[in-house]
């Protein structure tokens, strides 16, 4: 059993493939939830001050969205209500406060705070400026699979034989495994699938194992991917048929005593990886490890090297390196997967297609798409927004799903469902890697504006999102008694960005919908979270209305030298 969370209600879901009898009351108890956060859902308001209207863009949009953050992106009062004054600081002041720090007055910055209860900006601070908006992008590819795949959605992965082959548990031919865009394949769930095989009657294979990742496009690096040369595990290759997202495991732990070989391992391991580990032990504590991948020559296996030292007081340690051949290291793990329930395999792996007369094995199917959306949302998972973004495209437009076509996916969403037309903004890929996208503050919270008030949607993807203080990406910031458990987010890191966008309860139990895009840092993110945890915390304790609903930074004054 777990249970999730929503705006401080609980509600208890059962593990996937158990049918609940209280599902019924589960569905009402999340919708007291998010009534109780706002009346609104029952009845929609209409939304009598609507965010300013997104320039055209038509040329070369990167280069003018780049050139737009260090100029006047135009007048944000048009979208403001003017409200009595109050007494005390009010959010607006504390907001503006945040931006004048050292912080975000060097960077640039979009941001937007809507209270979705009136439907009335909050405060708005270069809305319309087109920012890299790094992870939040991928709200966009979590509500865009939601709307077309539901919620209910699930990849399967199939087993295909010839059945004239098989007989009395012997499969004297080929096994055909069909990826199905699965990102959640991993070595647990491996060992289920064997032994559903097993208990099919399946006990030995006498020719290879064939995997077939038709369902995607064979390219397998993204748009951004390109952008950054590293072996480090979040920026794994995509392939139909993957597994342990795409990465292997290095565990390292000190030898029986110092000047003693460290023992080096990896899992899973399979024929696929070589390992190459010449690691010392030290006395004490403290570690300095250096771990690299890369594909062997032949391209058929993945080479990891293990160099350096670990104290023999210290932990053990585990490194995440990505392979570079998805269906091979697939193929290879499941292949030893099935050795050991007791399946025999004579042949070796190799990467093909299903033959034409060949017939449906078995299906094994993943969690439901709503549940998969933790791993894309709490944890920021690149690898699964890619593979669903492909399985958007593969499944909206009936071909092997692509970055091209898995973008038109969200762009048709976009433009059908929020109005917002592909000349406003640039989407290259569904994880937000690297400088490639390009989003407004404004669009971005009408994005949330619609998530809010779009039920099927709501009750699935803002229970995916962070919880302040508790849970992934933000569950070590905004601690503090005024926004602890009161803010659902995204985050977003790149180097020299951050990005924070999601709802935050205020103290008269407003649901306010805010994105803040920090562009061109100067300082590290983490400190520049704290600025921007600073906008957050003022909205969840301070009064919402009667301040400064917006601001324009001072001109810079020319420095001129001293006549000598």
């Amino acid at each position: 059993m777990t249970r999730r969370i929503i705006g401080g209600c609980v509600a208890e879901q059962r593990p996937s493939g158990q049918v609940s009898n209280l599902l019924r009351r589960s569905v009402l108890t999340i919708w007291l939830c998010l009534a109780s956060m706002a009346p609104v859902l029952a009845t929609p308001v209409p939304v009598k001050n609507k965010l300013p209207v997104i320039p055209e863009f038509t040329d070369d949009l990167l280069a003018q969205a780049n050139q737009s953050v260090s100029s006047d992106l135009g007048d944000a009062s048009s979208n403001l209500v003017s409200t009595p004054a109050v007494s005390g600081k009010t959010a607006g002041q504390a907001i503006i406060e945040a931006l004048e720090g050292p912080i975000l007055r060097h960077s640039k910055v979009g941001m937007v705070a809507v209270d979705l209860n009136r439907g009335r900006t909050i405060f708005a601070y270069r809305p319309n400026a087109l920012l890299n908006p790094a992870s939040v992008v991928k709200l966009f590819t979590g509500a865009a699979a939601l709307h077309y795949l539901k919620p209910e959605y699930r990849f399967e992965s199939t087993v295909w034989l010839q059945p004239d082959k098989f007989t009395g548990g012997v499969l004297n031919d080929h096994l055909y495994i069909k990826g199905g865009g699965d990102p959640t394949l991993v070595t647990e769930r491996l060992w289920l699938w064997v032994t559903e095989l097993h208990h099919l009657g399946l006990r030995e294979v006498k020719g290879d194992l064939i995997i077939d990742e038709s369902f995607f496009d064979g390219v397998r690096v993204g748009p951004g991917f390109d952008m950054e040369n590293t072996d480090f595990a979040y920026m794994a290759p995509v392939g139909a048929m993957s597994v342990n997202f795409n990465a292997v495991g290095v565990h390292i732990r000190p030898g029986e005593k110092p000047g003693a070989a460290a023992v080096v391992s990896v899992e899973p391991d399979t024929p696929y990886v070589e390992l190459d580990g010449k690691v010392a032990t030290r006395r004490g504590v403290g570690q300095y490890l250096m771990v690299g991948s890369k594909a062997a020559d032949n391209k058929g296996r993945q080479v990891l090297r293990a160099r350096g030292w670990i104290g023999a007081d210290q932990n053990p340690k585990v490194i995440w390196r990505k392979v570079d051949n998805p269906p091979l290291y697939a193929g290879f793990t499941l292949r030893d997967m099935l050795i050991r329930r007791g399946i025999k395999v004579g042949g070796s792996v190799r990467v093909g297609q299903v033959p034409k007369g060949a017939q449906r094995f078995h299906t094994f199917v993943s969690r439901r798409l709503s549940e998969i959306l933790d791993d894309l949302n709490k944890y920021s998972n690149n690898l699964v927004a890619e593979m669903i973004l492909k399985s958007l495209g593969a499944v909206v437009f009936n071909e092997p799903g692509s970055w091209g076509n898995g973008v038109e996916a969200v762009q048709r969403f976009l433009k059908e469902e929020i109005g917002v037309s592909p000349d406003q903004y640039l989407l290259r890929n569904g994880s937000g890697l690297n400088d490639t996208n390009r989003f407004s503050a404004a669009l971005v919270v009408r994005l949330l504006d619609y998530i809010y008030r779009t039920r099927e949607i709501a009750y699935e993807l803002i229970p995916s999102l962070g919880v302040s203080g508790a849970t992934g990406t933000v569950r070590k910031r905004l601690t503090g008694d005024a926004v602890h458990h009161k803010v659902r987010a995204k985050t977003g890191t790149l180097t020299g960005v951050t990005a924070l966008s999601g709802y935050v309860m205020s103290r008269d139990r407003v649901v306010v919908a805010f994105t803040v895009l920090v562009n061109g840092l100067s300082v590290s993110p983490r400190r520049a979270n704290k600025a921007v945890d600073q906008i957050i915390e003022a909205l969840s304790s301070l009064p919402l209305h009667g301040g400064p609903t917006t601001w324009e930074p001072p001109p810079k004054v020319a420095k001129t030298k001293a006549k000598p």
